[in-house]
């Protein structure tokens, strides 16, 4: 993985800490999507479990079938193959709302920032988005870069009662709420998607590498995707 120097790390007795020193973008998400599914292919008989993150690779391992040390002598040596795995990662279209009724601080974050509403729509919904890695609820997904113009810092007063769908952005990230819960990001849309679902084979759809792309839906259709329960993602 030239370009990206990283650092193995004995974390504790039984997982090894993989970090990449480098500016997070989306060539580092790739390529730490990318070491993930190799390592998943060429070591599963002795990984417990990997954990993502958005500049590292956690690794957990099996102690009656690798040492530390052998397992890292492993890593090295599957981080130096050059298959493209990007291919596997999945663009998925997510609807949007941003009437006021839902995007409950597009006002305040449009004077914030002295642009209109729909400035504010435009700009967050031009881009796809690197899903960076999945936070503080089960299927909630950290999602960057948002445009420089939509930079802001969280909000000094946390809402207790988002609702689950809402779209949010602070700092450079937008994020997706999977459930009901407080939380101080600012918030400037809603979608009718599950985003968390304990009964599917895959509870979290998307998973770091994946690309989201918001496509923008009117108020009438949220209400009929939620009243359908037409809650399934696409992806292209």
């Amino acid at each position: 993985m030239e370009g990206n120097p990283k650092t193995y790390f004995v974390f504790n007795e039984r997982s090894i800490l993989i970090s990449y020193n480098c500016p997070t973008n989306s060539k580092l998400i790739s390529n730490i999507s990318n070491t993930k599914k190799r390592i998943v292919t060429h070591m599963n008989d002795c990984i417990v479990d990997i954990v993502q993150s958005i500049n590292s690779i956690l690794v957990i391992f099996d102690r009656t079938k690798i040492s530390a040390d052998d397992l890292i002598k492993k890593l090295k040596r599957i981080e130096e193959t050059e298959d493209d795995l990007s291919k596997y990662n999945k663009i998925w279209q997510i609807p949007v709302c941003y009437n006021f009724k839902y995007a409950v601080d597009l006002e305040n974050l449009a004077k914030e920032k002295k642009l209109s509403p729909s400035e504010i729509i435009n700009i967050h919904k031009s881009k796809v988005y690197d899903v960076l890695s999945m936070g503080f609820l089960p299927g909630f997904m950290y999602m960057g870069f948002t445009n420089e113009k939509l930079h802001c810092e969280r909000k000094e007063i946390p809402s207790l009662n988002i609702k689950k769908g809402s779209i949010g952005i602070a700092l450079n990230q937008t994020c997706i709420y999977s459930q009901d819960s407080p939380g101080g990001w600012h918030i400037i849309g809603i979608s009718p998607l599950d985003f968390f679902d304990l009964k599917s084979k895959n509870p979290c759809f998307a998973k770091p590498g994946d690309k989201i792309q918001f496509i923008e839906i009117s108020g009438k259709k949220y209400q009929q995707m939620k009243k359908e329960n037409l809650v399934k993602p696409i992806y292209k």
